[in-house]
């Protein structure tokens, strides 16, 4: 019989979780959506928008127009839309579930390594707002770390509690993760493989092997009833997510091109040290910690160390070869976290925890200023975000969203141009394409603009443009569409010929147009006709 000090005792702990989770919930969503709510960065803003509202009209991604990466992120988008309705919070929601679901499994993955309560609540709540709120909306880079995180998470737990259903789990949430985004997905992926085989060797254990195994084919499963049920060729899944996006990869470690930065020029001092230097303040002691603690044979902790170590420089390289702004701060709550625990094996340690908390803080409260209320990741930082408009003014179903734009700084002028263009789109009865970043207008005006692409970016960045080896692939799919879907005429809308027509129009096969300007260098109308000979 259970004494009754401690039956009280696991009650009380349990009745704390029912405070403790709640908090960390509410706190996760108004985190992202505070920060999701502050200016607009078209291209990332919107890039999940329109693409999830197609869903629900039943033009899939890969399917029907393309895309390169976020084949989750649409799916999950587009759910969130038929739950909410097709407006501008579910979108932000989606952000902050995430972030939720990031953070909740982050708290429970600190307590099953035993981290005392009160520090697992500080550095969750500094992971909170560290993790997604850099973002805010949507974004496919974070929906995979989120996901390579949980699964380094549950990799670590299956070798240390090897529980069947740990296993079974594993390689769907790296499927998860690898269906958002092909990196950093894929060095963890890697890494699972590794460890897991590791561990299967080493403890002979055979039956989480089969479970693993039972996960992995239950994946497989899910992705060829995907292709068949929603008529997705394989080809066009081969071609899209996997050998294009391996293209960019190339050109970003291998050209001297501006837009891809060789991966030489990108190993200096200022941006493996400078820009991380707040992570290797965390990191480079826990490495340090790591090899020391190794020699007193803590099995679980010399794993667990291992895992993070490892998992944190493939992060961090996935940084360093990518053209976006850094969203792995989150990793230095994670990290110190780890490195606690490595302290908590030394002798008069609380002054060292001290100094780890403080650096905590002082990353937080600053990543926290720099990211999530000025906005840098989308470029908004030096903007005065107090002239910002609420796009409920475009349309009520933007409402919440405080519309500025670093390119253009004049909210009312760039709204004026969005207002424009919804009144000639929504009037023209005619089938048509609109190509555009502000990819929320087929979602606004609840028509289906037919629309060819994600990004419309002209460096092999987002799709193959002219003298890529995929180019032909990528002008048959279009004009397939262009024919199927019978479109008389083409919409351009951008900032100041963000977007240009002469580059659009080589993707089109035996096609003329009649083209006419709307609003100077941002709004045009190109009619298809018949070509004279």
């Amino acid at each position: 019989m259970v004494p009754f000090k401690q039956r009280y005792l696991k009650q009380r702990n349990f009745n704390k979780e029912y405070i403790i989770v709640p908090i960390i919930i509410l706190y996760a969503y108004y985190i992202n959506r505070v920060s999701g709510n502050i200016g607009v960065m078209p291209i990332d803003t919107f890039a999940f928008f329109d693409t999830g509202f197609s869903i629900l009209k039943n033009k899939l991604p890969i399917r029907d127009f393309w895309i390169f990466t976020g084949l989750l992120v649409d799916y999950m988008e587009s759910f969130f839309f038929l739950i909410f309705g097709k407006k501008w919070s579910s979108h932000i929601m989606h952000g902050s579930f995430m972030n939720i679901l990031a953070s909740l499994s982050f708290y429970l993955f600190l307590n099953s390594i035993k981290l005392e309560k009160k520090f697992s609540i500080l550095y969750t709540l500094s992971f909170a707002t560290l993790c997604y709120p850099v973002s805010g909306t949507p974004f496919a880079y974070i929906h995979s770390y989120i996901f390579s995180l949980i699964a380094t998470f549950i990799l670590f737990l299956g070798i240390k509690n090897k529980k069947n259903i740990t296993w079974f789990l594993l390689p769907i949430i790296c499927f998860f993760s690898f269906l958002s985004m092909q990196t950093p997905s894929a060095y963890i992926i890697i890494l699972v493989l590794v460890f897991s085989t590791y561990h299967f060797i080493k403890e002979k254990n055979f039956e989480n092997l089969k479970y693993f195994f039972l996960g992995s084919g239950f994946c497989i499963c899910i992705f060829i009833l995907f292709l068949f049920f929603t008529a997705t060729p394989f080809e066009n899944f081969l071609y899209q997510y996997i050998l294009f996006p391996l293209t960019i990869g190339e050109g970003r470690i291998y050209s001297s091109d501006v837009a891809y930065v060789s991966l030489i020029d990108q190993l200096n001092f200022q941006r493996i040290v400078g820009n991380f230097k707040f992570i290797h303040l965390i990191f480079l002691p826990l490495i340090f910690l790591a090899i020391k603690n190794f020699r007193k044979n803590n099995t679980n902790l010399n794993i667990l160390n291992l895992i993070m170590i490892s998992s944190t420089i493939a992060y961090i390289f996935n940084q360093l070869v990518t053209a976006n702004q850094i969203f792995i701060f989150s990793l230095i709550p994670l990290l110190a976290a780890i490195l606690h625990l490595n302290i908590s094996y030394l002798k008069k340690s609380s002054k060292i925890i001290t100094i780890i908390l403080f650096i905590v803080l002082i990353s937080t409260i600053k990543f926290h200023l720099r990211y999530n209320i000025e906005r840098k990741f989308h470029d908004l930082e030096s903007v005065n975000k107090s002239e910002a408009i609420d796009a409920k003014k475009i349309h009520k179903n933007l409402s919440g969203l405080k519309w500025i734009n670093k390119f253009n700084q004049n909210p009312n002028d760039e709204i004026n141009t969005i207002k424009k263009a919804l009144r000639v789109i929504d009037s023209d009865n005619r089938k048509k394409i609109l190509i555009t970043h502000y990819q929320f207008i087929s979602t606004i005006l609840n028509e289906d603009l037919n629309i060819l692409n994600r990004w419309y970016l002209w460096n092999n960045n987002t799709h193959p443009t002219e003298n890529h080896k995929y180019f032909e692939f990528y002008k048959n799919m279009i004009n397939k569409n262009l024919t199927k879907n019978k479109i008389q005429v083409i919409y351009l809308l951008g900032q100041d010929n963000e977007i240009l027509f002469s580059d659009i129009k080589n993707y089109f096969t035996n096609v003329c147009f009649k083209s006419k300007t709307l609003e100077e260098k941002r709004f045009s109308v190109h009619e298809l006709i018949v070509c004279k000979k």
